[in-house]
């Protein structure tokens, strides 16, 4: 073969390999998207099934009912007067779901996320269909809990109190050649009952605990 010839074919494979390499090139910018947002999917789920999971576990391996969360003070007449919070209880509370959502996340942290080619390459024809690319996903949480107390009028001289848990958990995804950073808002009812009787239009009570920041154990009462 002549040495103009074997220029010819190379030159034909580097173009083949050029064309090759600037279409997957192409492929991942126009899939990260698409790979950050199954993956940001996967995680969300994932972090709502951990969280729902380490409320009932906690509130269940604790055994705590509204009653050993608050107390409820009337006066002579019946009325209530205020409603004590057992804070170092809520603190017990809050580290036991912190400590269970972090050992849920820590055991699943790495996840495989499958997405199918036609997917990828976009269009509502092409969406699901072809064999599917496995990305390796990788992803830190850092879950942040505090209480809340609500009441809700339940009727004449009654009451619905609720303490509830919300939850704020960040998470960062790290999928190969792509990252996205994301928080979830969830919330869920730790204790709850109806209460009979005048209430007040609105009071504050704070109770503190020698680890305590009084900033963090304030609670706002208002219906």
């Amino acid at each position: 073969m002549k040495k103009a010839d074997i220029k010819l074919v190379l030159a034909r494979w580097l173009i083949l390999l050029t064309s090759l390499l600037a279409a997957l090139v192409i492929l991942f910018l126009r899939a990260r998207p698409v790979i950050i947002a199954y993956a940001q999917s996967k995680a969300k789920a994932q972090m709502i099934s951990a969280f729902d999971g380490a409320v009932k576990s906690a509130i269940t391996e604790l055994d705590y009912g509204y009653n050993d969360i608050a107390v409820i003070v009337r006066d002579s007449g019946n009325s209530v007067c205020s409603i004590e919070i057992d804070y170092q209880k809520l603190n017990l509370l809050r580290a036991e779901i912190s400590r269970q959502i972090g050992e849920y996340l820590a055991e699943n942290e790495n996840r495989t996320v499958e997405i199918p080619i036609g997917t990828l390459l976009g269009g509502e024809y092409l969406s699901g269909c072809g064999p599917a690319l496995k990305f390796k996903m990788q992803y830190s949480h850092v879950p942040v809990l505090n209480f809340e107390s609500k009441f809700t009028s339940a009727g004449i001289n009654s009451i619905f109190h609720q303490i509830v848990i919300n939850a704020n958990l960040s998470c960062g995804v790290l999928v190969p050649g792509a990252n996205n950073t994301f928080s979830v808002d969830l919330s869920a009812v730790a204790a709850q009952t109806v209460i009979s009787g005048k209430v007040p239009d609105s009071f504050t009570n704070v109770i503190e605990t020698p680890a305590s920041n009084v900033a963090d154990d304030i609670f706002n009462f208002s219906d």
